[in-house]
């Protein structure tokens, strides 16, 4: 079975800095990966390498056979970065994933459906009802996982999903994963309740 996500001897600097070298890594459906390490040690350059959003300075990065970054590449992949700013502030969090939803292809109807299915599944109700400016950072990360859901992706892409989130919260998270089984995780995290429900994990160094 071809890998769902392939990482060749990916390399990424920036300037003078060598921040990722010699990277190998790949998932096939439903696997879940951690990635660990100290602040700085690149995890999130990984991610957003696998994302396109960065291009790596050698190496390669296909997501079900096409190359990071391309449109066929997207179409698969849902994220959840760390320091969200994408978000519009003005927008009730609901209005926001309406407007997520429809980038991704879904009818007026369909999104408020399908916002409604995560509202309930995640237990958003409260949140949801929010400006975008009045949410807490914890409430963002969890509209954030609730946006990276949408379209049913095939690959999950979550940098530190949990860091400010209660107990509850973070067992939501790991109950949506759990009833996508065949939905790929790379996660970046330092929370041990993460690493426990990841299959392996890789450890970055600085």
């Amino acid at each position: 079975m071809s890998a769902l996500l392939q990482v060749r001897d990916l390399h990424r600097r920036f300037g003078d800095h060598q921040v990722i070298t010699g990277l190998e890594l790949e998932l096939q459906p439903g696997q879940r990966l951690a990635l660990r390490g100290p602040n700085g040690s690149g995890k999130s350059t990984v991610l957003r390498c696998v994302t396109g959003t960065l291009t790596p300075s050698s190496g390669s990065v296909t997501v079900g056979g096409y190359e990071a970054g391309s449109v066929p590449a997207r179409r698969l992949i849902g994220v959840s970065l760390s320091q969200e700013r994408s978000f519009y502030l003005r927008l009730s969090a609901r209005q926001n994933l309406i407007f997520f939803a429809q980038l991704r292809g879904y009818s007026r109807r369909g999104a408020e459906r399908a916002v409604a299915e995560l509202e309930e599944e995640l237990e958003l109700g409260e949140i949801l009802r929010e400006r975008g400016d009045r949410c807490s950072t914890g409430m963002i990360l969890q509209v954030a996982f609730a946006r990276a859901l949408l379209g049913h992706p095939r690959l999950l892409l979550l940098d530190e999903p949990t860091r400010s989130l209660d107990t509850d919260a973070v067992e939501r998270v790991w109950q949506a994963v759990d009833r996508r089984p065949d939905t790929a995780v790379l996660i970046a995290t330092h929370q041990e309740h993460d690493l426990e429900c990841c299959d392996s994990s890789i450890t970055l160094s600085l």
